[in-house]
Parts: structure tokens; C-alpha cells; sequence
């Protein structure tokens, strides 16, 4: 009799035991589950934290190489250009008589293709138009002209500063707080300027119509 006792008290604990151990993996899997929640809410809010914001721009100049024009740098192989741009709204090729920036800018090219002081270039430059932006080239190299902002965007990459249809006159005093406002000849437009560098005319102009970006341009002085 005590043998059964014990042999049904035996099947008792068993069976408590079966029925305790699914639970015990269902509370570690739901534990585990929990840390990785965890790890993702961690991710998200590092991502989060690590978004980066626009500085002021408060120096003296802006250099070419610092320029990204839809993505782009401003000075670009030709092959490269037309791998972007692979097809143009018009394209003209004229004289340039003042000259061209490309004559310091692809000095070694010129001078290789041309010979010493470019004796046998003929000074013609050829001009691209495409999404209301300028490009220019000089058959080796394409160079960044003008655009109009509806399609265009202006980047500084180490002031993490986008420039497009959207940005305000209030916003872009805020991001170039030393830049000067001059007045235009054209109602309600005003513009700012940036020397491409330290004590040099050649500049980055940027132009507001009603309070908005409506076009940038890079300005040579060539005569």
C-alpha cells in the first residue's frame, strides 16, 4: 500500500514538472525577446542622437573642393558630367573673350592640349543647360555656372548646410550670420556673396526673390 502511495506521489511531481518547464521557456524566450526590443529601441534613439545639424558659417571664404551642387562636386571630368546629366536641355559652345576660369582651374591640361600660354586655343567655351542649372566646359573639365534653387540644391559638406527652394531669408542670415545684404535692381530680390577665397572677387552669390532662395551662382572676375 505504501508503495503505491508513493509511486502515484512520485507521477505527481513528475507530471508538476512537465507542466513547469514549457512555462520556465516561454518566460526565458519572452525575456529574450524583451532584450532584443531593447537593443532596437537603443539603435533607433543612437540613430536619433546622431542626426546631424547645420552649423553657422562663419568663414572668410568658401572654397570649390567645400561645394556640392545637386549632390555633385562643382568641377567635375566631363565623362563624369555626362554620366549625371546624360541628357541636356540645349548646349552652346562660343568665344569666351575675357577668358575663362578654367585657364587656372585646368591650367596643365590646357597648356598640354594647347601649348605655353595657350597659343593655339581658341578661347571657345561650350555651355550645358539642363534642370534650369548652367554648366561649363572647356572639353576636359565641366564647372558649375548658375542654377535656379526650383530644381537645384547647394551644399556645404563640412557645415552640413543644404540650400534649396525651401530655405528662407531668415534662415540663411542665421546659417551666414557674417554675410552682408545688398540690394539688387530687380524688385524685392536681394543677394549675398561668399569669396571663393581670402581677399579675391570670385565669389559664390546667392539671390532672395520674396524671402526665398531663388538662384546661386559661382561669379569669376574675368575682365
Amino acid at each position: 500500500m505504501k508503495s503505491k502511495i508513493f509511486l502515484s506521489f512520485l507521477t505527481f511531481l513528475l507530471l508538476l514538472n512537465c507542466k513547469k518547464e514549457p512555462d520556465n521557456k516561454v518566460k526565458e524566450k519572452n525575456d529574450s525577446l524583451l532584450q532584443i526590443d531593447s537593443k532596437k529601441d537603443s539603435l533607433n534613439i543612437n540613430k536619433i542622437s546622431k542626426k546631424i545639424y547645420p552649423k553657422p558659417f562663419t568663414e572668410d571664404s568658401l572654397a570649390l573642393e567645400n561645394v556640392l551642387v545637386n549632390g555633385s562636386d562643382i568641377l567635375l571630368p566631363q565623362s563624369k558630367f555626362e554620366k549625371l546629366y546624360p541628357k541636356m536641355d540645349s548646349v552652346k559652345t562660343e568665344l569666351w573673350e575675357c577668358g575663362s576660369a578654367f585657364e587656372w582651374l585646368d591650367k596643365e591640361w590646357l597648356e598640354k592640349t594647347y601649348g605655353k600660354d595657350l597659343a593655339n586655343f581658341d578661347g571657345k567655351i561650350t555651355t550645358f543647360y539642363v534642370n534650369n542649372a548652367e554648366f561649363n566646359s572647356d572639353k576636359h573639365f565641366v564647372l558649375f555656372n548658375g542654377a535656379q534653387s526650383d530644381r537645384n540644391d547647394f551644399e556645404i559638406k563640412t557645415h552640413h548646410i543644404i540650400l534649396n527652394k525651401n530655405t528662407t531669408l531668415d534662415e540663411f542670415q542665421k546659417l551666414f550670420p557674417k554675410l552682408k545684404k545688398e540690394e539688387t535692381d530687380r524688385k524685392n530680390v536681394v543677394s549675398f556673396r561668399i569669396p571663393v577665397s581670402k581677399n579675391e572677387d570670385d565669389s559664390f552669390i546667392f539671390y532672395f526673390k520674396d524671402g526665398k532662395l531663388e538662384s546661386f551662382n559661382v561669379w569669376w572676375l574675368l575682365c
